[in-house]
């Protein structure tokens, strides 16, 4: 497995305030008990792993929901995280441990196709690369997904940590917030975002087993790309979908940014924008 990374302090796609913290914890015993109960006294049974590779704030959640409306398919959220009941007590496993995590969760679901998010930053934490995964899970197939915006993908992460709502369902009110952003911090953040998503799809066995898209082009036609693409790639038959979740974001970045016109111009520069192709058909592009 690979080696132990330094921990990256990129946040969850949730975090609890202080005042939840022991009934988190309490719900992780109770959670963790009934994983591990099932383990010991349900068989072993053959079964599609699938992962959703993702980064906070990129739009995973609205896919889960998606996955999870197709027959024969279910998903956990990041099991990875430590901030949720189905995740580890800490943000930084051994290797062996978060596999081991991983396939516990795995296997408390009964559906022929089961699945979890796994975050970039998470998996680099507990020092494992898609390469592990694909060694642990042969038969894994993974579906990559990413936002285009990066700015719009920062903003929403800052906006998520400062009012505490990670998922809006309908009928919940919108909290909003406004931000003040560091121009060196976003440089940072969009750095290392894709510096991520290059390592992720590196791997060149990882093409033949994926599904690459960005939230944008999710959110312009989700069934077409889970007709086309998602469904093919488990081999289940398409069932058309509806959206469970509330866009959070609604405000243009301008109206949640306090000091906008300072960093207006990085915001709609190419640093903050990303495109993720598989790195044979950069190659085919460049030839024709």
């Amino acid at each position: 497995m690979g080696l132990h990374a330094a921990t990256v302090h990129s946040p969850s796609s949730y975090a609890p305030s202080s005042d939840n913290h022991s009934a988190t914890r309490w719900d992780r015993f109770k959670t963790h008990f009934r994983l591990l109960k099932k383990w010991w006294l349900r068989p072993q049974t053959p079964f599609q792993p699938l992962f959703l590779i993702a980064t906070c704030r990129s739009g995973s959640n609205l896919l889960l929901s998606y996955l999870n409306q197709q027959s024969g398919i279910a998903t956990w959220g990041e099991v990875l995280c430590s901030w949720l009941p189905i995740g580890p007590s800490s943000d930084r496993l051994p290797p062996a441990k978060a596999i081991s995590h991983i396939r516990l969760c795995l296997h408390a679901k009964v559906e022929p196709i089961r699945g979890c998010k796994l975050m970039l930053h998470q998996l680099s934490n507990c020092g494992l690369t898609l390469a592990d995964l694909n060694r642990e899970f042969p038969s894994a197939k993974y579906i990559v997904l990413y936002r285009q915006s990066l700015a719009e993908q920062f903003v929403s992460q800052k906006v998520a940590e400062k009012t505490v709502q990670f998922m809006l369902r309908p009928g919940q009110s919108r909290r909003q917030a406004e931000i003040q952003i560091d121009p060196s911090e976003l440089r940072q953040y969009c750095d290392d975002v894709r510096r991520q998503y290059r390592e992720a799809l590196s791997f060149p066995w990882l093409q033949d087993k994926a599904v690459l898209l960005s939230y944008e082009e999710l959110v312009a036609n989700p069934n077409l790309w889970l007709k086309e693409k998602i469904c093919p790639l488990v081999n289940i038959p398409f069932a058309p979908v509806e959206n469970q979740l509330v866009k959070q974001n609604t405000r243009p970045l301008s109206d949640q940014i306090i000091n906008y016109r300072e960093v207006a111009v990085q915001l709609h520069s190419p640093l903050c924008r990303q495109q993720h192709t598989w790195p044979v058909q950069r190659i085919e592009r460049r030839a024709a």
